[in-house]
């Protein structure tokens, strides 16, 4: 079952990229100028941070394996299927973007906050399942 949703989510993701490179590429305001859309190559990572392409890449690609090593050999075992998820979840998307950023030097980001942020539906699924998993952490450790 996780690997369905994993994939259907992805496969969200891919349509919602597809439809804002042809329908985004003028701003459309949603709220009035604080929440708009507008179809962006994004080169920088979270909250608009610079890093040289190549340097990006291997940094990417370290903090993936990173992740496979802390949960492959730090992790401690618990029985809550729920936190595996949203690790799994999260590890996912994050290596999605990874993907996207390795193979392109940029993610497509679409979703303005002013004042905050760009980002993509892969980055909003990401935050989701991070709380829910520092939660979760935060609730198993009490």
């Amino acid at each position: 079952m996780f690997y369905v949703i994993l994939i259907s989510w992805i496969i969200i993701d891919l349509i919602s990229k597809y439809f804002a490179n042809i329908y985004l590429q003028n701003k459309v305001n949603i709220i009035w100028d604080y929440l708009y859309l507008q179809y962006i190559l994004n080169p920088w990572i979270a909250f608009w941070i610079k890093i040289y392409p190549p340097l990006l890449k291997i940094l990417t690609i370290s903090l993936i394996i990173l992740i496979f090593y802390y949960y492959r050999y730090e992790k401690k075992e618990n029985n809550n299927k729920l936190l595996d998820i949203s690790y799994w979840l999260v590890l996912a998307w994050a290596i999605w973007n990874g993907i996207e950023r390795v193979f392109n030097s940029n993610v497509i980001d679409f979703i303005w906050v002013k004042y905050f942020s760009i980002f993509n539906l892969a980055d909003w699924f990401i935050s989701i399942w991070a709380i829910l998993y520092l939660y979760l952490i935060y609730k198993n450790n009490k």
